[in-house]
């Protein structure tokens, strides 16, 4: 009356697998784990069935599937909130943690100097992006108004319809035509031809403008220059998450001076076995994790770090959007879109070449602050686990619903278009007017009274005005041709 049965944690071998009697009344089980002539017999017997072990076969079932299912949504649901991080390879995580680290170790020599390193990096990388960004405006307001090049706005947006619909007058008064239209460095060329020869032959101007055709200056495409301002703040992006992050980290841990560095000390095994079994070193044993930051601190990182690095993003993506938007040719506007990424990672670049071995050493070893905890889930059981799981698909409120909707566009998604849309805008609204056909054209081009630029007037143009002269050099001609 009894019937075997064979269970395996393997398929093969059969030593693996145990073989056990149910008795069919009374339910009493025996089973006996040796290798050997009874499985090898049983396995016959059960030939060819396939032998599973108990595992496996839950996992075929379908409250396998529900079970993991529910493991799976649990863990994922309380991954939402995240966690805390700083950059580890920028210039600007950098300060922020290393400090830290040695305020935990008690201010020991070596950690110390690798905090002052960090702070010449943190100079350096300043002078560098200001620098830069400086440059990039005194082009655009200054150097670029000598040579005449008015702003670009919607110059040429409308060539398909030229030359009798709207916005078809060019910034010489003229018409668009498709085999008129250049680039500034072109148009001011033959502009400078035509008026060359109109100073020598004074008295021939009806055959030089006859003959002498410069053409107009506008765009090749507007929907090249309104991609590449997108693929531009997209870029800018991951710094505008960064900013986030940073300011959430000062409000979130603990203002208090909490240890950044613990010992870690193994608690499956003896620590000389858990070193010899992974290859570890005592190194692997320390553990560094970002906790609480005296208030002091957090003061000194927003100051120092947090809102210079807010006004550079601000800085770099105004200064990015007027170079690209005042760009008038397609492989100019894409190899400008690409080549203001660099200023982006030069913080990366300089903490690279600055930074040394003990510095990237520490840094690859910090820890994120985790915003959630699954001690919860641990401690239910399957059941519970189903239980909870359902439970929590049924009763979920609308604003839960909401925010699982919000995975189908992401934030970063969002903080994009929003950036992008009023990037744009604040560049027709600082440099263009409308039309009295409807379009955008370039305000009066007023040159500037000195060739230099105060640090006030680069970067805050606003408050600190740049003295212009009295007459504009360049304004839209007044008898525009009907």
């Amino acid at each position: 009356d009894l019937g075997p049965s064979l269970s395996c944690s393997k398929r093969w071998p059969l030593s693996k697998c145990q073989l056990s009697w149910v008795h069919p009344k009374l339910g009493n089980h025996w089973s006996d784990s040796r290798a050997g002539g009874a499985h090898l017999a049983v396995a016959k017997m059960h030939e060819p069935m396939y032998l599973k072990s108990a595992s496996e076969a839950n996992d075929d079932s379908d409250g396998g599937v529900k079970l993991g299912a529910a493991r799976l949504c649990s863990y994922l649901r309380e991954q939402e909130a995240g966690s805390l991080h700083v950059e580890i390879s920028s210039v600007y995580g950098a300060v922020v943690a290393l400090p830290q680290i040695s305020r935990s170790c008690g201010w020991p020599r070596g950690l110390t100097w690798i905090c002052v390193r960090g702070y010449f990096t943190l100079f350096v990388n300043f002078v560098l992006q200001v620098w830069l960004i400086y440059l990039l405006r005194m082009e655009s307001m200054v150097w670029d108004k000598y040579s005449g090049k008015m702003f670009v706005c919607d110059f040429g947006a409308n060539l398909a319809n030229c030359p009798d619909g709207d916005g078809c007058v060019g910034p010489d008064g003229t018409k668009y035509t498709p085999s008129r239209l250049y680039d500034y460095g072109a148009w001011s060329t033959r502009n400078y031809v035509r008026d060359s020869l109109r100073a020598l032959f004074p008295d021939r101007h009806d055959d030089i403008d006859s003959h002498v055709d410069p053409g107009e200056f506008g765009m090749e495409s507007p929907h090249c220059r309104i991609l590449c301002v997108l693929i531009f703040v997209m870029s800018l992006t991951s710094e505008v998450n960064a900013i986030y992050e940073g300011f959430r980290l000062m409000l979130t841990i603990p203002t208090k001076a909490q240890p950044w560095v613990r010992y870690d000390r193994p608690k499956w095994g003896e620590k000389e076995h858990v070193k010899n079994v992974h290859s570890w070193t005592e190194l692997e044993l320390v553990k560094i994790q970002i906790a609480g930051m005296p208030l002091h601190w957090k003061f000194f990182n927003v100051i120092l770090v947090l809102v210079p690095k807010a006004f550079l993003w601000f800085s770099i993506l105004t200064a990015g959007t007027m170079l690209l938007m005042d760009t008038a040719c397609i492989d100019d506007i894409i190899i400008n879109s690409t080549a203001l990424g660099f200023v982006l990672v030069l913080d990366e670049l300089v903490f690279a070449t600055l930074s040394n071995t003990q510095t990237q050493t520490i840094l690859d070893k910090l820890e994120d602050y985790p915003l959630f905890s699954v001690d919860y889930h641990e401690a239910l059981d399957d059941h519970e686990a189903l239980l909870h799981h359902e439970e929590n698909e049924r009763a979920a409120s609308l604003l839960k619903k909401a925010r699982s909707m919000m995975r189908i566009l992401p934030f970063n998604a969002l903080i994009c278009a929003f950036t992008w849309v009023c990037a744009i805008m604040w560049y027709y609204r600082a440099h263009c007017i409308r039309s009295p056909d409807g379009t955008w054209i370039s305000k009066n081009l007023d040159l500037p009274r000195s060739v230099t630029l105060t640090w006030g007037q680069a970067f805050f143009p606003s408050i600190f005005r740049i003295p212009v002269e009295d007459e504009a050099s360049w304004s839209m001609p007044a008898d525009l041709p009907s």
